[in-house]
């Protein structure tokens, strides 16, 4: 019988923790529950700043003459419309331009031109021929 008495207290102190427990999890989760004893005060109302709206520009409103009571206002005949017409309209393209590139200069490197120079030969030269004198026949 002793164990029996054990055995329900040890029950009783098992679902008095999961109780606890239970309690700490739900006021961690909703501080404002009213099972919390010390509940956080309450905040303030949020701050709203008024913010600047900006003014779009209108344009001032416009008048129509009206004509003065009594008066007639003259009906308008009604004007026609010339007709379309074909006006062409080429769209510019662009035209690639060639952009100049780095070419290697030729320079010429000057060379030795061979002279001829006269040899000296073994070979006689005949002499010139006489030539006619006046006087002779």
């Amino acid at each position: 019988m002793r164990d029996n008495v054990w055995n329900v207290l040890t029950l009783l102190a098992l679902l008095a923790t999961l109780g606890v427990v239970l309690v700490f999890v739900f006021i961690f989760l909703n501080p404002y529950t009213p099972l919390n004893p010390f509940p956080p005060p309450t905040l303030p109302p949020r701050l709203v700043l008024p913010t600047s709206t900006p003014t779009l520009r209108q344009l001032p409103p416009t008048w129509t003459p009206t004509p003065p009571l009594g008066a007639e206002t003259p009906t308008l005949r009604p004007t026609s419309t010339l007709p379309p017409t074909y006006t062409p309209y080429f769209i510019p393209t662009a035209t690639p331009t060639l952009t100049p590139t780095r070419t290697p200069t030729i320079t010429r490197t000057p060379t030795l031109t061979p002279t001829v120079t006269p040899i000296p030969t073994d070979t006689p030269v005949p002499p010139p021929e006489p030539t006619a004198t006046e006087g002779s026949t």
